[in-house]
């Protein structure tokens, strides 16, 4: 028997390995949906995954519970939760942990003394993720918690290894983006633009997120207002309000754009709506690598945004979709460019599916994150 085949029998006869993986928060977010695509290909043969939560529950706990996976919620004060979780661990026997944020990687340290091989994750730039308050001591101890680096942007992890101790591993994965079929595209977009209301004729730009600073959909209302005394688009913002939904709401109302943008707020799933648009605008001051861009490159849709995280890593300047600066005249100039131009819009839209396609299907993304935790111990 060749030495391979030996190692597949051993392979099938060992049971599955206990992981741990913990997340900050289950909300309706995109990480939480990458997540839920990371255990969706869990090889249940290999592995045995529980999933741990410092936060709050929210909308995706159940999916994952319906994938036959244990979600566990932390209680506690900070350094409760962090004992909470090793006494987990130790039941468990999870020799394998699997942060899946800045913030949680820090829960590697809890893990001190147990051999346990420890990945955790990056996605944005300058630890913008982790408590403004004593930022600097957050960074080194979810540094110091991992012995592995996942970053979903190439800038990311510039940064981290910048950071690091030569002998811990960073490496660069983006985000994973299923595509849906061309007949969902139709029957999705039909759908939507129906419920807003539109006709054939009417372009939509589209921004859709949580409605917080960060996010500067002030600077989407903006853009939108310059282009709107060109062409008449129409535009909606849609997702959970953060707290700045009635600052932008009112600051549309100031600009007399009433007739022009719709508010939603938070729909059952954006990459149905996203459908719907005819170009996708990102106006945010920072991100990671964001799913809604990918989203809607996925649906053909071509984007605008501002340069930010892995932003780069996804849209192809000047061919797939525009990265402009935080300017917001630049920015309406590229939805202006792409609002008059139907057979540009398809164009981009075009080679921004192709991209997708070839750059960022589940299967090959996702499998790159399990063979990451493949790392033997004590090696």
């Amino acid at each position: 028997m060749h030495t391979g085949d030996v190692e597949k029998v051993r392979s099938a006869a060992a049971p599955p390995r206990p992981i741990a993986i913990i997340i900050g928060q289950f909300k309706h977010g995109g990480s939480e949906r990458q997540l839920y695509t990371f255990l969706s290909y869990c090889d249940r043969n290999r592995w045995s995954p529980v999933v741990y939560v410092s936060g709050e529950l929210g909308f995706w706990e159940e999916p994952i519970r319906k994938l036959n996976i244990p979600v566990v919620l932390l209680t506690g004060g900070p350094l409760a939760k962090m004992w909470q979780f090793r006494k987990l661990c130790i039941a468990q026997g999870a020799k394998h942990f699997f942060s899946w944020s800045s913030y949680t990687n820090v829960y590697g340290l809890a893990l001190a003394g147990l051999a346990a091989h420890r990945v955790g994750s990056f996605r944005n730039t300058g630890f913008t993720d982790l408590p403004s308050r004593w930022r600097r001591i957050w960074a080194w101890a979810s540094l110091a918690g991992i012995s592995t680096a996942v970053c979903n942007s190439r800038r990311t992890k510039t940064e981290i290894s910048q950071r690091s101790a030569p002998a811990k591993q960073v490496v660069y994965v983006p985000n994973a983006i299923q595509v849906f079929s061309d007949d969902n595209l139709r029957s999705y977009r039909e759908a939507w633009r129906q419920k807003l209301g539109l006709s054939d004729n009417d372009v939509l730009v589209l921004g859709v997120g949580r409605v917080e600073p960060a996010k500067n959909f002030k600077r989407f209302v903006d853009v939108v207002h310059q282009v709107v005394e060109q062409v008449p688009i129409k535009a909606v913002v849609a997702g959970r309000d953060q707290g700045d939904l009635p600052a932008v709401k009112a600051h549309a109302d100031q600009l007399g754009l009433q007739k022009f943008i719709q508010f939603p707020g938070l729909v059952p799933d954006a990459r149905e709506l996203i459908c719907a648009a005819d170009i996708f605008l990102l106006s945010s001051d920072r991100e990671g690598m964001p799913n809604v861009v990918l989203e809607a490159m996925a649906a053909g849709v071509p984007c605008v945004s501002t340069n930010v995280g892995a932003i780069d890593d996804v849209i192809e300047n000047g061919k797939t979709g525009f990265i402009a600066g935080m300017d917001v005249r630049a920015l309406a100039q590229h939805v202006h460019q792409l609002a008059v131009d139907p057979a540009l819009r398809q164009l981009f839209g075009s080679r921004a599916r192709d991209a997708i396609k070839s750059k960022f299907q589940p299967e090959h993304i996702v499998g790159e994150l399990w063979t990451l935790c493949e790392a033997r111990i004590g090696r």
